[in-house]
């Protein structure tokens, strides 16, 4: 045992890769942790109903907030040094219009916490530029405080409502979503480079950055926006069709599920984005070598997760959230291999972002949202949200497969892995 943990610590020491993933993941475990408990603690403050207009809220803004840039930001760590600039202020010029266009949107639509969509998605948006510089440069501490900052204020939010006797979910939606924007703006201004407000960015050269990034548009905004509403849809045709508590049932799986998996694919993926961009740049193959040997170990990691989430989930919903909330266990049930598979794929699909392949990452997420309209489309035709639920799980199963088919096959033809 003490060579084996003697062999771990030198590798850990000779890896660039597996330090990064180190300070990173412990950063996003530390956060998801903190997250769980929050919504722990939102299904003991509130009903199930409220609790299901939160969540309707949260797939809202999840669903719009990260597509408002569309897609540019994706792009931040490939930029070159003389084109960071003026990028990045192009897209804080272009964030204001879009949020207050989201927020008009959802008053248009009589939505009634529009201000609230503003309000976040423009927090959302501005630490999402922020962190992707962070991305870039290799600055991996702090987006371990990106991921920390969020929970934690909703905690102390949580808890502040506890001590002055607030009421209500609505007031709850509408303080988060301005703490929000504080938080961007925070985050921001102590991370961002000085030179990307303060020096003389003319409208041309900022065009001519964006004209070099016209993938972003043309694949990444879609894809990002299929897949997001892919996610989120369930959760709007659940409360419509099959009412509010079923729907914060879902949600919670999301939360508890999709959202920790996801979260921690997403955390492998940027660390990945950042070192198979570097390898590229340098065509270090032992980079290569790296992020190939990585992979095989997240599968392990794949697989171990799905078997705990099929055992452990319904009873940490019986147990920690009460009985009310077991059909969330055994949706969960339902919903393990999805996990194993998405785990396994995020991160590696970082490939198609850096070899400009983003046309298969397209692909995917269109066939993401086809099996999301198809799954829950059955449900409701039939009456049955299970129906949707076990179709959902077993296409999007498929769907990962032929994604893995297409990244081997973009790794192949740059010659990454042999053929």
């Amino acid at each position: 045992m003490k060579r084996f943990f003697s062999a771990w610590l030198t590798r850990w020491r000779h890896s660039a890769l597996l330090r990064r993933l180190g300070v990173l993941t412990s950063g996003t475990v530390l956060a998801q942790a903190v997250q769980l408990l929050n919504f722990v603690a939102l299904a003991k403050l509130y009903t199930l109903t409220e609790v299901g207009v939160y969540s309707v809220f949260a797939a809202i803004v999840g669903t719009v907030a990260p597509v408002a840039l569309l897609g540019y930001d994706m792009l931040i760590p490939g930029r070159s040094d003389e084109d960071l600039g003026p990028y990045l202020k192009a897209m804080l010029l272009l964030l204001l219009p879009m949020a207050v266009l989201l927020g008009l949107l959802a008053m248009l639509l009589s939505y009634g916490h529009a201000q609230a969509v503003g309000l976040w998605v423009a927090g959302t948006v501005i630490q999402r530029l922020a962190e992707m510089h962070n991305v870039r440069a290799n600055r991996f501490r702090w987006i371990s405080v990106a991921r920390l900052a969020p929970p934690f204020m909703m905690a102390l939010l949580l808890l502040a409502f506890v001590w002055l006797d607030v009421q209500g979910i609505d007031r709850l939606i509408d303080w988060q979503a301005g703490l929000t924007l504080v938080q961007g703006l925070a985050y921001a201004s102590l991370t961002l480079p000085r030179t990307v407000l303060f020096t003389r960015h003319t409208m041309a050269m900022m065009g001519a950055t964006l004209r070099k990034s016209v993938n972003a548009p043309l694949y990444l905004m879609p894809s990002n926006l299929l897949n997001l509403a892919a996610y989120n849809l369930p959760v709007l045709v659940i409360g419509h069709w099959f009412g509010p508590e079923l729907a914060a049932q879902y949600a919670y799986v999301l939360r508890f599920g999709f959202g920790p998996v996801g979260l921690i694919g997403g955390t492998l993926y940027q660390v990945f984005y950042g070192f198979l961009a570097e390898a590229a740049r340098t065509g270090n193959e032992a980079m290569f070598a790296q992020f190939l040997r990585a992979r095989r170990h997240i599968g392990f990691a794949a697989l171990a997760s799905a078997v705990c989430i099929a055992l452990l989930y319904p009873l940490g919903f019986r147990y920690v959230l009460g009985e009310s909330w077991m059909t969330a266990g055994w949706i969960s049930v339902i919903f393990a291999p999805l996990f194993a598979a998405m785990l396994y794929l995020t991160s590696q699909s970082v490939a198609l972002n850096v070899f400009s392949k983003q046309k298969y990452e397209l692909k995917s997420q269109a066939q993401y949202f086809a099996i999301s309209l198809l799954a829950f489309g059955f449900a409701v035709l039939f009456g049955n949200a299970w129906l949707g639920f076990l179709l959902l799980s077993l296409l999007g199963c498929l769907r990962y497969m032929l994604l893995l088919r297409d990244i081997n096959k973009v790794l192949v033809e740059c010659k990454v892995i042999a053929s």
